[in-house]
Parts: C-alpha cells; sequence; structure tokens
C-alpha cells in the first residue's frame, strides 16, 4: 500500500473553501482513478489570528503501478482543483510513503529499461 500526503499551509478561514473544492472537483473520480481518501487533519488544532495552519490529506493507493496510473488518470477537474488551491494556498507539498518495513522495489538500471 503507498500512502500519499498531501500538505496544504492556509489561513485558517480558507480551509472551508479548500475541503468544498475537494468535494466539488477532486472527490467525484478520485475512486475511478484508484485512489482513496484516507483522512483529513487540520493542524494546529485552532485558528490563531495572523498565523497559518496545515490541511493534511492522506490518500492511499494499492501499489506503484495503481499510483503511475493515477497520475497518468489526471482530469481537467483534478488540474482546476489544484490550480483553485494553489491560488489560495501559502504552499503545498506531497509526500509519496510505504510503511517503513516495506521491501523498497530498486529501479532499473538504464541498461536494463525497456
Amino acid at each position: 500500500m503507498i500512502h500519499i500526503l498531501d500538505e496544504i499551509t492556509l489561513a485558517p478561514e480558507r480551509i472551508p473553501e479548500v475541503t468544498a473544492l475537494l468535494h466539488e472537483l477532486y472527490l467525484p473520480d478520485h475512486l475511478s482513478r484508484g485512489l482513496s481518501l484516507v483522512s483529513r487533519w487540520v493542524s494546529p488544532p485552532v485558528a490563531v489570528p495572523g498565523e497559518r495552519n496545515v490541511l493534511r490529506l492522506l490518500w492511499q493507493v494499492k501499489d506503484a503501478p495503481t499510483y503511475y496510473q493515477m497520475r497518468a488518470m489526471t482530469t481537467a477537474s483534478v488540474v482546476e482543483f489544484w490550480a483553485k488551491v494553489d491560488a489560495i494556498c501559502e504552499a503545498r507539498q506531497r509526500h509519496v510513503m510505504v510503511d517503513a518495513d516495506t521491501t523498497l522495489l530498486t529501479p532499473l538500471e538504464p541498461e536494463h529499461a525497456a
């Protein structure tokens, strides 16, 4: 199982806007892309005037082929979602991870690549 953690840094009052965009633009076809939303978090758990919060979205896909298939199946609504998020957030990062006990795959050497 591969987990994908999106971290979106933004003003606390913008969080409902991003979650609404998530439901409107991103979630309708996420399952057909092999992507499942596991959970959503906000930290810190309070809105501090003048400070930013981080919205974290944790996704999962079955395996590496599904991850690359999901990326290849990017739709117009996914592109629109991220463009709108980028317009209202200060920063965002994506982390692609596996459990630390997972045996990591080794990339093919260039001469062995098909």
